[in-house]
């Protein structure tokens, strides 16, 4: 009767995941049908679009709206040339710039579709589709169904999620063997048996024959699958990775040798797309480059700089560029899942399944986290693998504290067995080290700015949420009116500068007056000696610019103060600036977007 009992209860969840990935299904038929029309064939293709894909509009918010592409679809992108290869095929292991599994995916949708262009979208759509059932099976994995059924629902039904889903790109597949992978990493690590490593194998070569790029989580987390977790259980896991990686390289290896014979780099698929970055910086990018070699080069050139886009690759642009395809669904919601994810994701630290997570997931984002500030590099699409991880992390901490009140309302007693202690210097280690993380990331901007300058490149003292270390007292917050701003509160306003070299710079003042019809100049102070005094150009186009000379005489090495004194400060209530922050008593000056440091040397004098 137990045994019945227990397959009851099994089957609940299984019923709501298949009923899931079928809502899920419906809402991306819709969006497919919104965005190219309904199809006339074949039949089945005829039935999905005419028949299945109405129902969706009682099951989807109004708002769930997609606007019709014209009569060429697919074109100005990487869908059509993912059509284009698939085509042109050969071979599953064929030497090519695009790795194979989307491209076989979708020649399969071709074959069922008759050659129809609109296979790259339901190739993606499978992808995406096939991602509700990963990250339902993960949540799973980690002890809670309920956990993965919420994540898992969130993936269903996110506006973002679904309308990449319909264009075409591959990203979708990665998300899902991305999230396939990590279920299966976390199910080796609880239970390493050769059945578990098997499929941990085809999984990861899964991954990385849809972007080579895998490797970069998919090698770091087989080394952490043995290091981390009960030491007694250390050979097992060791045994069991070893049979994941040989699955994994006896599915993969045939690409990477194919692409190693035809153009002599077995990792082709990666090293290709550094001409297109290189491209995008303004750089020679006629010759190949590896790109190991390339990522080497921006270090070299730009240490502080590279550093700083990475951290910001890992942890910050695509965690804060997500959240916000919920709203139509719940107002705020979004916001209240990002907050829960932070702390699921600090949570992940204290036990084996999450800390392998965090590998998982700062490992998948890396190739991106070297060039995301470079042309489109920074797409929602890049780091769409990333987000039922998040989502997981936010149902997490909600299903632990969860537990956590319901234990201790039963057994009060096991309150006493808890090593508080313990708990607590751990906390405090975590919270310690976040706190030092969160101040070293803000006064980055400093030693960026000095690097740059130092190498003889323009630098902008930008106004923004990590300007802190540039801007002092008398400035208000920084604001978002187009483009982000200060505001001076006082008589007085300082900007501080970083000047590696004492000599002389050239600036550019980006300011206006808030009050131009009462405000006519601003003193301009450098070290508290006097600089120069602005008359003010006003034009309501165009926000003002005012070049300056920074003499070498009022320059010193470091930090160097620039004041701006207008002569009459305004009352707030006064002026038709409104900056939310502000009381109507207070009085302000300037409104700042930044200051252009023109930082090249003059150049060296000729000998006689």
């Amino acid at each position: 009767m137990s045994g019945m009992a227990r397959r009851g209860s099994a089957a609940i969840p299984a019923l709501f995941t298949i009923a899931l990935i079928a809502y899920g299904a419906i809402l991306r038929l819709d969006a497919f049908v919104q965005t190219y029309g309904p199809m006339a064939s074949p039949s089945w293709a005829r039935v999905l679009t005419h028949d299945v894909a109405p129902r969706a509009a009682f099951l989807r918010p109004a708002a769930y709206l997609w606007h019709r592409v014209g009569d060429q679809p697919y074109v100005g992108g990487d869908p059509i040339n993912y059509l284009k290869y698939a085509r042109e095929m050969r071979s599953f292991y064929q030497a090519h710039v695009r790795e194979p599994i989307f491209l076989a995916l979708t020649r399969g949708f071709l074959w069922l579709l008759s050659d129809q262009d609109a296979a790259v979208s339901f190739a993606s759509m499978t992808g995406s589709v096939l991602t509700i059932l990963a990250t339902y099976l993960l949540g799973a994995a980690l002890g809670s169904r309920p956990s993965g059924l919420a994540a898992a629902f969130v993936m269903a039904v996110e506006y973002d999620v679904i309308s990449w889903s319909v264009e075409g790109w591959r990203d979708d597949v990665f998300t899902a063997m991305v999230m396939f992978s990590a279920w299966a990493f976390v199910r080796c690590l609880q239970v390493p048996s050769p059945a578990r490593a098997l499929v941990l194998g085809v999984m990861t070569a899964g991954a990385c024959l849809t972007r080579v790029t895998a490797l970069t989580f998919v090698l770091p987390a087989f080394a952490w699958l043995i290091v981390d977790g009960d030491a007694a259980n250390r050979r097992r896991r060791a045994t069991a990775a070893a049979v994941a990686v040989l699955v994994c390289g006896v599915l993969a290896a045939p690409y990477f040798i194919s692409c190693a014979l035809a153009t002599g780099d077995p990792l082709y698929a990666i090293d290709y797309h550094t001409g297109f970055y290189r491209y995008g910086e303004g750089v020679p990018s006629e010759q190949p480059m590896s790109a190991a070699t390339y990522i080497a080069s921006k270090m070299t050139q730009k240490p502080i700089s590279t550093i700083d886009t990475a951290i910001t690759g890992i942890f910050v642009h695509p965690f804060a560029n997500k959240w916000t395809g919920l709203e139509a669904w719940a107002r705020g919601a979004g916001r209240v899942l990002s907050w829960l994810a932070i702390v699921g994701l600090v949570t992940w630290l204290f036990f084996p399944d999450g800390r392998l997570l965090l590998v998982i997931l700062c490992g998948s984002l890396l190739p991106y986290a070297f060039t995301w500030n470079i042309g489109t590099g920074g797409v929602w699409r890049f780091t769409m693998h990333a987000y039922p991880l998040y989502l997981l992390a936010a149902v997490s901490a909600v299903d632990a504290a969860g537990r956590g009140a319901i234990g201790a309302w039963r057994e009060p007693k096991r309150l006493r067995t808890v090593s508080w202690r313990s708990w607590t210097l751990r906390l405090t280690a975590v919270v310690g080290a976040g706190v030092l993380a969160y101040a070293f990331y803000m006064v980055l901007p400093w030693f960026i700015a000095r690097e740059a300058i130092a190498a003889g490149a323009d630098a902008s003292i930008a106004t923004g949420p990590r300007d802190v270390t540039f801007f002092g007292a008398g400035w208000s917050g920084a604001y978002m009116d187009g483009l982000t701003f200060r505001v001076s509160r006082s008589e007085r306003a300082t900007v501080r500068i970083p000047l590696p070299a004492r000599r002389t710079y050239q600036i550019v003042l980006r300011l206006d007056p808030v009050a131009p019809d009462r405000q006519r100049r601003a003193v301009v102070l450098l070290n508290r000696q006097l600089l120069a005094i602005l008359p003010f150009v006003w034009n309501a186009d165009k926000v003002g610019s005012y070049p300056l000379q920074l003499p070498e005489g009022k320059v010193r090495v470091g930090s160097n103060e620039l004041t701006i004194v207008p002569d009459v400060v305004v009352p707030a209530a006064s002026v038709a600036l409104r900056v939310p922050a502000e009381q109507a008593g207070d009085n302000l000056g300037v409104r700042l977007w930044y200051v252009r440091v023109l930082a090249t040397a003059p150049a060296p004098a000729q000998a006689p």
